[in-house]
């Protein structure tokens, strides 16, 4: 990837996720010609691109599935899905967010970039993505409010998820394993993408590339430890049993929330998980509703506003901490 020169404003990454859905939607020579004389125009315009490319290809998942297939990720009105009604509600864009080798991811603010450590402990706050490029090449992407611990020495790579989420792409080192460890367990890989979850309950592994190794350390200890697959997600407490990482939860590391016929009341955790307003449901069974759609984690409004229009509810905002859907009157 090209070296990033400096910060780049927010409109160039905008403009590149545009890009990146023109070529895919529109292809032909004229597209390619004034692509070309784009990145030509300023030499940020192909930092920005390459960005999001990389990052659209680690978490491309969704390709396949409905989602994926009306390329509007990038850009787009949300779609969304009630039992066999379809309706697209224009209420918002969302926009794909290009992270650096090295950077944070600060919605509205630029990058800021990180120094590769040996020893180091990162953590972000709510809302911040943020991507620390280690001194053995590796990369840890970290999710909203999650807190990681570092140590590299000559022997082994140990990285200690206390709490959130975060994506490791590990650098090939024969002589050195890495080590991920979570309550209950660890992690390990030696040339590798995957993800490692601990918001709530067993810790969640989804692995992207490769394979990883995962060993049990508490009460289940006795159970031998199992080699988990590309494609695959398990709870630790359950590794026996992994099963197809769904489509949506490759994409956290754009910023956007993507959903395939996801339970509301999920959705609604999620998007709450980066936001200080917090969407509540007025009654239990509208958790039960099914979402589609493509939506920016950081736009609480746009994604109550769609939701609503979609199952013909309404939204009450007389608290301005919460954003409460009720059923239509």
């Amino acid at each position: 990837m090209t070296e990033a020169p400096g910060p780049i404003p927010r409109r160039i990454h905008d403009t590149a996720g545009d890009w990146l859905v023109r070529r895919q939607q529109h292809p032909g020579p004229e597209v390619e010609q004034a692509f070309a004389a784009w990145i030509a125009a300023d030499r940020r315009h192909r930092i920005a691109y390459e960005q999001i490319e990389l990052h659209w290809a680690d978490s491309g998942g969704l390709t396949g599935s409905e989602v994926g297939r009306t390329r509007k990720l990038v850009r787009a009105p949300f779609l969304m899905r009630h039992s066999t009604h379809v309706a697209a509600a224009s209420l918002g864009v969302v926009v794909l967010l290009g992270i650096g080798t090295v950077g944070l991811v600060r919605y509205g603010a630029p990058f800021t970039l990180v120094a590769p450590a040996q020893a180091a402990t990162y953590e972000t706050a709510l809302g911040e993505i943020r991507t620390v490029s280690l001194a053995d090449g590796s990369q840890l992407t970290l999710d909203t409010a999650t807190r990681v611990h570092v140590s590299l020495s000559a022997g082994e790579r140990r990285v200690s998820l206390e709490r959130g989420r975060a994506r490791f792409r590990v650098a090939q080192d024969s002589k050195r394993p890495f080590t991920v460890e979570v309550p209950g367990g660890t992690v390990a890989a030696r040339s590798t993408l995957f993800d490692v979850s601990v918001v709530s309950g067993s810790p969640v592994i989804a692995v992207l590339e490769g394979r990883v190794d995962l060993t049990s350390t508490g009460s289940a200890a006795s159970r031998p430890g199992r080699t988990l697959a590309a494609g695959q997600t398990v709870a630790l407490d359950n590794a026996e049993i992994p099963h197809p990482t769904p489509v949506g939860e490759t994409q956290w590391v754009s910023g956007m929330l993507a959903l395939d016929g996801s339970p509301l009341g999920e959705a609604v955790a999620a998007i709450n998980r980066y936001n200080r307003i917090q969407i509540r449901l007025a009654e239990p069974d509208l958790a039960r509703f099914s979402v589609t759609g493509a939506f920016q984690v950081r736009d609480p409004d746009a994604f109550a506003q769609a939701v609503a229009a979609t199952f013909g509810l309404s939204i009450d905002r007389s608290d301005p901490g919460v954003i409460l859907l009720r059923p239509g009157s």
